[in-house]
């Protein structure tokens, strides 16, 4: 895992430019909210967005 990326979690609250890994791919939280497992950064690119810094 690249650093600065923690592992996406259920349940947990994401601020506006946290960074996590979902299944081997780097993302960017776009907008602050509680992740729920409908609305993974894969799925929902309103409030994720593919990241590779």
């Amino acid at each position: 895992m690249a650093a600065g990326f923690s592992e996406w979690k259920v349940n947990r609250q994401y601020a506006a430019n946290d960074r996590v890994a979902y299944l081997g791919k780097q993302y960017r939280c776009l907008v602050k909210h509680t992740s729920n497992s409908a609305s993974n950064p894969k799925t929902t690119v309103k409030m994720w967005r593919k990241d590779t810094d």
